[in-house]
């Protein structure tokens, strides 16, 4: 399939899709439908307050979405979008899950007001509404949605209305529902956007807004390779109306659960006795682009590749094709080659080795499984671990952990994707003194203005930070020391005298003072006697050392004296307590 590039005209840029693949593959044309949708620019801000209220219009603009990424609002607060013939009312999460794009609303003019909360204190945190683009359904220069990338195999096209709730336009293709929330379509249809919705419905229109959904952009695997390689899958956002997955919803409109999603089939072996089905939303002369449907013979197979001869057009790509003997769907439909004297149409099979694995990694099949990792290593230095409960916009929020001794960011994190999830982040450190950062790109941090997120932190098993959140554009915790406590002497005498005497206590008073120190001297003394004396007999040997002019008191057991030893001039002086 081949793109033409957006034309400019003044502040517009329109994107057509081919009408027809330039890259002809056994004579086959991808068929995707013109889509005649323009986008303009747009330069309206609110600035920050708690009620606004605008217009956006454009004539004959069929429908109107509007480009609200930017817009920020405050809890309560809610962004009321009203058109001719629906509206659509959003809040800050709602908003986020429509990937910041309102859906698309019927009509010349859409009404855009903010209405602030009421009776909820939010103190400085108010809204901000930003439309920077709007899209309208117009073409430029004379375009229009007529028959294209006609495949009708024979002489008239015998398609006729259908109303499969499991199918659904999106963009200038089809897609169809295989679970409550995935769905199919061709690779060559391209990848969805912010702003793309699949619209479950059967006319020409729009859907109402409760059936139209936005696609998981981050969800999406699609190929486009050509007949046999040529497919996407993706997840559907819930509704923004009603909150309910999409198969969910289209379950109730046929009455009974898991109705409203295609079963895949295994491809028969044989195509003898067997007939396809089509069901999309082509071209056509009469109510183009509105759900139709026809039965065809199977025409041939490959290891990857469908042929079949139901009739399709341009807007077709991206059909279920169904075996129509067991109502299964078995591959997916991407390229017309019928013509009235022969020629056959082509899709890829659901059992194409990438397709399945794809489909089976979202539907949660064996192949979505993750590889068992190897028992974990106990951590033999210190442990941190982060607990993050993110706000609303997931986005902005980062974090650092640094080593203040030996220098560098030891584990890092964010921006995230998830809003109002706990994030768990452990990391195994050298012990240390570390500081923990955490910013906000937009400076209102994680708590309490756009939901309320928080973040706690242990450390060698202790809590260190047990409770954040509330901060601007970026706070810092430091915990954790650089090595072991220092190893010189105190300075303080111990509060308990010595409980130990020497060997051999004196009975009488020696004649001769001793001359000489002790061999080895203690590293420890003390600078006032005790005045306690031990309750306890000796049971070891304690040296200490004395400084000049110092005293010590050795105070002994039963009618024996005190002995007191003083250090003059270098020499020691012992002497009996009188």
């Amino acid at each position: 399939m081949t793109l033409s590039k957006p034309a400019a005209s003044g502040k517009m840029s329109t994107i057509f899709l081919a009408l027809v693949s330039l890259t002809f593959i056994s004579s086959c044309l991808a068929q995707v439908a013109m889509v005649c949708e323009t986008t303009h620019s747009w330069a309206y801000d609110s600035r920050s307050r708690k009620n606004a209220l605008t217009t956006v219009s454009f004539e004959k603009a069929g429908w109107i979405q509007l480009d609200l990424t930017q817009t920020k609002l405050a809890p309560g607060a809610k962004l009321v979008l009203t058109g001719e013939k629906s509206s659509q009312e959003l809040n800050d999460r709602s908003l986020q899950e429509l990937n910041g794009w309102s859906d698309a609303i019927d009509g010349d003019e859409i009404t855009v007001q903010l209405i602030g909360p009421r009776g909820v204190s939010i103190g400085n945190k108010k809204s901000r509404v930003i439309i920077s683009a709007f899209k309208t359904g117009t073409c430029l220069g004379g375009a229009s949605d007529g028959i294209t990338s006609s495949s009708i195999c024979g002489a008239a096209d015998d398609r006729v209305p259908s109303q499969d709730v499991r199918a659904g336009r999106i963009g200038g293709c089809t897609g169809w529902l295989i679970g409550e929330d995935v769905f199919i379509q061709a690779g060559h249809c391209g990848t969805p956007s912010s702003s793309t919705r699949i619209h479950f419905t059967y006319g020409v229109s729009s859907a109402p807004l409760a059936d139209q959904y936005a696609v998981d952009i981050s969800s999406y695997q699609g190929v486009n390779g050509g007949v046999g390689n040529d497919w996407g899958v993706g997840r559907l956002l819930p509704n923004s109306v009603t909150g309910k997955k999409a198969g969910v919803a289209q379950s109730e409109k046929c009455g009974t659960p898991g109705c409203g999603w295609y079963t895949l089939g295994s491809v028969p072996s044989s195509t003898s006795g067997n007939s396809i089905r089509v069901t999309g939303y082509g071209t056509a002369a009469v109510d183009s682009r509105s759900q139709k449907t026809h039965v065809g013979p199977f025409y041939s197979m490959t290891s990857t590749a469908l042929r079949y001869r139901p009739d399709t057009t341009g807007g077709n790509s991206g059909s279920p094709v169904i075996h129509e003997e067991t109502g299964h769907a078995i591959g997916v439909h991407t390229h017309g080659g019928c013509s009235a004297t022969g020629g056959s149409n082509a899709g890829t099979r659901i059992d194409q080795p990438q397709f399945a694995a794809a489909v089976d990694a979202l539907l949660g099949g064996v192949s979505s499984e993750p590889t068992p990792s190897p028992t974990p290593v106990p951590c033999q230095a210190s442990d941190f671990q982060l607990t993050l409960l993110t706000d609303n916009y997931p986005g902005e929020t980062t974090w650092t952990l640094t080593n203040n001794c030996a220098g560098g960011v030891m584990a890092s994190g964010g921006p995230y994707n998830s809003p109002g999830t706990i994030f768990s982040e452990t990391a195994c450190v050298p012990s240390g003194e570390y500081t923990f950062t955490i910013n906000d790109s937009y400076g209102d941090g994680i708590c309490c203005g756009y939901g309320l997120g928080s973040y706690s932190i242990e450390y060698e098993g202790s809590s260190v930070v047990p409770d954040g959140g509330e901060f601007t554009d970026t706070v810092s915790h430091t915990f954790g020391s650089c090595g072991n406590p220092p190893t010189n002497p105190p300075i303080n005498p111990p509060t308990n005298p010595p409980t130990n005497s020497p060997t051999y206590p004196p009975t009488n008073p020696p004649t001769n003072p001793p001359t000489n120190p002790p061999t080895n001297l203690p590293t420890i003394m003390p600078t006032i006697a005790p005045t306690i004396p031990p309750t306890v007999a000796p049971t070891s040997v304690q040296e200490l050392t004395l400084a000049e002019g110092q005293t010590l008191v050795v105070y002994m057991q039963g009618d024996t004296p005190n002995l007191t030893v003083t250090v003059e001039g270098g020499n020691f002086k012992v002497e009996y307590e009188k």
